[in-house]
């Protein structure tokens, strides 16, 4: 396979921001057909990417039934990723969906089942943990793989917005629990989720509070007001494995916020901290040396853990899987913690998982 043809279901701000970006500068792959509900949408993007009109699809099943498609990126709302993803799999075709898998864990279930019916080596089922693939995460993993920092102790994560406020911001889909399932928990929290069990190993009980601030917003059509149904800002605890806890905060409620997630890791020899506005850069105090005389440093991020989200994609379907891939199954995992997590809110309990 010189090139891998690949179809994108979805062409919104999340196709358009980062996949076809992406995808654009790997020479191994090539954008061959579009799907949109939106015709001046799908229009817009077929224009600008020199799509053919025949393979500018309004229904996702003639896409994912296009012979002249190897792999699909579902990009839609949370809602429609499991049901696409069931279809892309049956199709015999590699998968690419976006976060979160779905409205909660038991809507799931159909693709948990599609999943077994596949060989997972020859066909490439990925999740877009988009995350995991900035520098200092990756040099993060390799240092506390190296043991470098003792016995975790603990962890203290955020990912800040001030998107709630946005003026004129509509009542659109991540409002509407029938399509989004949660607020800034899924949309955002999923990937502090993702990155904690890739650093620090999975969950084993956790208790969370989430809240919606903006209580209503003005519909699509500009007709009246309706509710806003998910959650603005919401926290959690979790205990981990090895009984390492870890305090999360996430909020599309913070003024001043544009797209921020600090993490601090504090183990028995030593702390590494990152904040991703600056991904080619951590911060560390690392042993006697560090602890005792430079204090809390930045060090430069080493070029090795530079990854591409769409090249790892593209390369896996290509027969190289790289490190830290981020398979759907682990995605399947972030939806029971984002549902354990729903649950603890409902109840004021804390949740074994």
């Amino acid at each position: 396979m010189e090139q891998v043809r690949v179809g994108i279901i979805g062409v919104g701000s999340i196709a358009t921001g980062v996949h076809i970006p992406q995808l654009l500068k790997v020479k191994e792959a090539k954008i061959t057909a579009i799907c949109d509900i939106d015709e001046a949408r799908l229009q817009k993007a077929g224009e600008e990417l020199a799509i053919p009109a025949a393979k500018r699809y309004v229904n996702y099943m003639d896409l994912i039934n296009d012979e002249e498609v190897d792999a699909v990126e579902v990009c839609t709302p949370n809602y429609l990723h499991v049901p696409i993803s069931v279809a892309v799999l049956k199709a015999g075709k590699h998968l690419n969906v976006e976060k979160p898998l779905s409205i909660d864990y038991e809507s799931v279930k159909p693709l948990e089942e599609a999943l077994k019916e596949c060989d997972l080596d020859k066909q490439i089922a990925m999740t877009c943990f988009s995350y995991r693939f900035r520098p200092a995460v990756r040099y993060a993993k390799w240092i506390i793989e190296q043991g470098m920092l003792g016995q975790i102790v603990n962890a203290s994560v955020e990912y800040l917005k001030d998107s709630a406020f946005v003026a004129g911001r509509r009542l659109e889909w991540r409002f509407v629990k029938e399509l989004a399932g949660t607020g800034v928990l899924g949309d955002l929290g999923v990937h502090l989720i993702d990155m904690t069990r890739l650093l620090l190993g999975d969950f084993k009980s956790l208790t969370g509070h989430t809240e919606i601030l903006v209580k209503e917003r003005l519909k699509l059509d500009g007709s009246e007001m309706g509710k806003v149904e998910t959650d603005d800002y919401c926290s959690f605890i979790a205990l981990l494995e090895n009984d390492v806890t870890a305090n999360f905060t996430i909020s599309r409620c913070a003024i001043g916020e544009k797209n921020t997630i600090r993490y601090d890791i504090y183990g028995t020899e030593g702390v590494i901290s990152f904040d991703l506005n600056n991904p080619d850069v951590l911060g560390v105090c690392v042993g006697k040396i560090d602890a005792e005389g430079n204090g809390m440093h930045t060090v430069q991020v080493p070029a090795r853990f530079n990854v591409l989200q769409e090249q790892t994609f593209i390369d896996a379907i290509l027969g190289e899987k790289k490190e830290y891939f981020p398979d759907v199954r682990e995605a399947i995992e972030c939806q029971k913690i984002l549902s354990a997590i729903q649950k603890s809110d409902e109840t004021r309990t804390w949740v074994t998982l």
